[in-house]
């Protein structure tokens, strides 16, 4: 028995110290392991991440109601410094027909809505959010991009953008989501113009 267990020790040695020591395997060329996998920086901004990841809706593709048939603006709001600002803006836009709140935040300084602009226009929405004492100081929209895959190319795109007129901040141009997130001023340009900006670069905006 001593002299069997001579022999095949020495062969489990290396299985078990593998075992042991065992290192996940190497991933294929091309693809990105699931573990050293980054998260887009988007998603690092403090208290924005809601209002950017985008969370999927549980909607059948029939849908007929605000949350996916509602048109999408994100005011950009100043003055609300506390949760209570916050439920108050809430609470107002709550009271109109047509409105969908998304999210009210005051932690980014901005209010994701939908709405029926047959029932509420935007320019009523922005008298809504003022009316509680707050300042809407532009709209925020965001883009996605075919083709922005390096910083070169977002350095494009970004210079691009606020060469147009009418853009009072880009909140990232960022080539690992593919993603572009502008400010601007809704009585000078529109997400269309930026749009056009965007798409004389070698990158393109991706219609939805």
């Amino acid at each position: 028995m001593k002299s069997l267990l001579c022999i095949f020790l020495p062969l489990l040695a290396p299985t078990l110290t593998l075992a042991e020591g065992e290192k996940p395997p190497a991933t294929p060329a091309g693809e990105i392991s699931p573990i050293r996998k980054k998260s887009c920086p988007l998603c690092k901004l403090p208290g924005r991440a809601a209002l950017f990841a985008g969370a999927a809706r549980p909607c059948p593709a029939d849908c007929a109601r605000l949350c996916c048939k509602g048109t999408e603006v994100v005011f950009v709001v100043k003055g609300v410094t506390d949760a209570a600002g916050a439920r108050k803006i809430t609470g107002a836009l709550a009271e109109r027909e047509g409105v969908q709140i998304e999210n009210v935040s005051h932690e980014s300084g901005r209010a994701v809505l939908r709405h029926a602009p047959d029932k509420v226009t935007r320019t009523q929405l922005r008298e809504i959010i003022m009316g509680c004492g707050y300042q809407v100081t532009g709209e925020q929209a965001a883009f996605s991009l075919e083709g922005l895959t390096t910083e070169k190319l977002a350095a494009a795109v970004e210079s691009a953008i606020r060469a147009a007129p009418g853009v009072t901040g880009i909140e990232t141009v960022c080539h690992k989501s593919g993603r572009a997130i502008v400010v601007f001023d809704p009585v000078r340009t529109s997400p269309r113009k930026i749009a056009a900006a965007i798409n004389a670069t070698p990158c393109k905006v991706v219609i939805p």
